[in-house]
Formats: C-alpha cells, sequence, structure tokens
C-alpha cells in the first residue's frame, strides 16, 4: 500500500514534500501560468513548480522539469 504522498506523485496530482517539510510543495503547471521561467523551459508543454513556504528559504518559487518531482509517463499523457 502506498502512502497518500506517494499516491499523489504517482497520479500526478499536487504534493508535499515529506511529512517533516510540509512547506514543501510541488505542482504541475503550463508554462503560460508562470512569468519567470527559464530559457530552457518555456518550450515544454507542461513544468514542476516547486513552492517553498518556509520562512528562512531563499527562492519560493523554483520551476523545473516535469521529470524532476514527477514519473517519466507524466510527461507523455
Amino acid at each position: 500500500m502506498k502512502t497518500n504522498r506517494v499516491a499523489r506523485r504517482i497520479l500526478g496530482l499536487p504534493y508535499n514534500l515529506s511529512r517533516s517539510k510540509k512547506k514543501v510543495r510541488f505542482s504541475i503547471i503550463t508554462p503560460t501560468e508562470s512569468d519567470n521561467l527559464p530559457a530552457e523551459l518555456k518550450n515544454a508543454t507542461r513544468i514542476c513548480l516547486k513552492q517553498d513556504f518556509r520562512k528562512n528559504a531563499q527562492n519560493k518559487r523554483i520551476y523545473m522539469k516535469l521529470t524532476d518531482a514527477y514519473p517519466d509517463y507524466l510527461l507523455v499523457s
């Protein structure tokens, strides 16, 4: 049996990084929803957004490839 966090990751839903880091959240967005997108991600159909709500975090919003935080098959579907 999978935990809720792992199941949400497999299904492509937003999820928290871990139980101890509940303020770090991953979600899938389209590039049109973002402002400060890196050049290598502008042509992607979907990207991953890592939001860090902790007080001492340097980068609050980090954009990365979808396969960095989600399974590879979500990129195709």
